[in-house]
């Protein structure tokens, strides 16, 4: 199990047990990620959003970003597409389909070039994209040395 899957499987867990001193319980993740978001309650949103399907975060990541000095409409639009990015004409396959069946053909969706994803415009939209995703890398990298064990990140 991936660390950002731990973190997100440890947030919504129903058991906060504690576990033998050589094993990382649930609860031991929960510590890490609080401490963390002492320093980078912004990260926090973004991850919980992102990973842990809080979805009333994206407000959260929204009042900071534009308290961070982003333009609303640019807020929105970024994390708009980032909640609905999946390519609509292959449904985030990357590839059409065979008619009538549920096999793909070998040509790449023409629309996002077989990757499955839509594509942001615009050099303020993509730089205001980097910046999520750098609050977010750094939110993992500040659980990761409060753990500092037993998760592969």
């Amino acid at each position: 199990m991936t660390s950002k899957e731990s973190i997100s499987r440890a947030q919504t867990s129903k058991n906060l047990g504690e576990k033998p001193a050589d094993e990382l319980a649930d609860v031991d993740i929960i510590r890490a990620v609080g401490m963390a978001a002492q320093i980078n309650p912004l990260g926090l949103s973004v991850f919980r959003w992102r990973y842990s399907g809080d979805q009333r975060s994206v407000y959260k990541v929204a009042e900071g970003l534009v308290d961070l000095g982003y333009a609303v409409p640019l807020v929105h639009r970024v994390l708009m597409h980032m909640v609905n990015d999946v390519c609509p004409k292959c449904f985030g396959r990357g590839y059409g389909t065979i008619f009538g069946t549920p096999v793909l053909d070998d040509e790449i969706c023409s629309d996002c070039r077989g990757t499955g994803r839509k594509e942001l415009f615009g050099e303020e939209e993509k730089a205001l994209m980097e910046t999520i995703k750098r609050y977010e890398q750094e939110m993992a990298t500040a659980v990761m040395k409060k753990l500092n064990r037993q998760l592969d990140f």
